[in-house]
């Protein structure tokens, strides 16, 4: 193999290894990602829980007191 070919064979295989290494880099920052996603659609989804049991039929706060 001449000396050209090794040296666009090893450069190429650099490239790659640089291209994998960040591709597994994004994978772990998209996995961050979607884990703090999860975190905010599950708090997001309790407040809307709170607000609703805090609402009478109306769309009217409910009374914090037993007569109302």
């Amino acid at each position: 193999m001449s000396d050209q070919k090794k040296e666009c064979g090893c450069v190429s295989n650099d490239l790659l290894l640089a291209l994998i290494q960040s591709n597994q880099q994004l994978t772990k920052t998209m996995e961050a990602q979607n884990n703090l996603m999860g975190q905010i659609v599950e708090q997001n989804n309790s407040l809307m829980d709170r607000l609703e049991t805090e609402l009478d039929d109306d769309g009217e706060p409910k009374s914090a007191y037993l007569d109302g």
